[in-house]
């Protein structure tokens, strides 16, 4: 008994010593054709706790990029079924944190994550200059499961304070003016998500839902109501769309597929 628990002691020794003192950067090597199409770079510090320059997720719909990652490993995760780190992030004109989990079936898991940004920032992710932003965004994701790498749920809301958005895809200039914009994203059965909006405070009011499929089917149901003092070019704009009710609300309505852009 005596041999066994030193046995023991000494590979408690062994895994104490590799998690605290091994060195993060070998191991992100040999896993980088693994985590594709994540991409790090400037990995520091050691396994238990260290820090990543950039991270890039090198995704055709929807590339993401962060600074100054740093993780931290977090033992709860293991009551969990995987191993987890909880960690901290730069990016977008602001800063986040939250926990994220490897399964051992592979499933990958984030939850408790907060962030905020500026929504300028935000506009390098826009499929070309079709938009300008301003005002400032704040966010609670509650939990992101994905599985097989597709996502299964995510369960959050979005807040954008001061929102304003300009565009000129329809000619002249046109400013929107939503004030505070509420985004409630919740899950549904077959991995579908139903998004609801909801804005009030400033020049056009926003009010409905996109209901999301698993396969990129959506269906858009918003009211948008112009305030008395709404640019007279955002409801010329509206009234080329669609014809308003008597209460001078405009009702859009939009399926499509947003993996083919329609």
């Amino acid at each position: 008994m005596r041999v066994v628990r030193l046995v023991l002691l000494g590979l408690l020794a062994y895994i104490v010593s590799v998690v605290f003192l091994f060195p993060a950067a070998p191991l992100v090597e040999r896993i980088k054709p693994q985590i594709q199409p994540v991409q790090l770079t400037g990995v520091s510090g050691k396994l238990f706790s260290g820090q990543v320059a950039s991270v890039v997720y090198a995704d055709d719909l929807l590339p993401l990029e962060f600074q100054n990652v740093e993780w931290k490993l977090a033992p709860s995760a293991l009551l969990k079924g995987g191993a987890g780190a909880n960690i901290r992030f730069q990016g977008y004109g602001g800063d986040g944190a939250g926990q994220v989990r490897q399964q051992i079936n592979g499933d990958f898991h984030v939850s408790d994550l907060t962030f905020n940004a500026v929504a300028k920032e935000l506009e390098v992710l826009l499929p070309g200059p079709v938009a300008e932003f301003s005002g400032n965004i704040d966010g609670q994701i509650d939990s992101v499961q994905l599985v097989d790498q597709l996502l299964q749920t995510l369960d959050g809301n979005i807040t954008w304070n001061n929102a304003v958005i300009v565009t000129r895809l329809y000619g002249p200039e046109i400013t929107a003016n939503l004030g505070q914009l509420d985004i409630v994203i919740t899950p549904e059965d077959n991995a579908a998500h139903l998004v609801t909006l909801k804005s009030s405070g400033g020049d056009l009011s926003v009010d409905g839902t996109v209901a999301m499929a698993a396969n990129g089917d959506y269906q858009t149901n918003i009211v948008l109501t112009p305030s008395a003092n709404a640019p007279q070019p955002l409801v010329q704009t509206l009234q080329q769309r669609t014809r308003p009710d008597s209460g001078g609300r405009y009702r859009i309505q939009h399926n499509g597929n947003i993996n083919q852009g329609t």
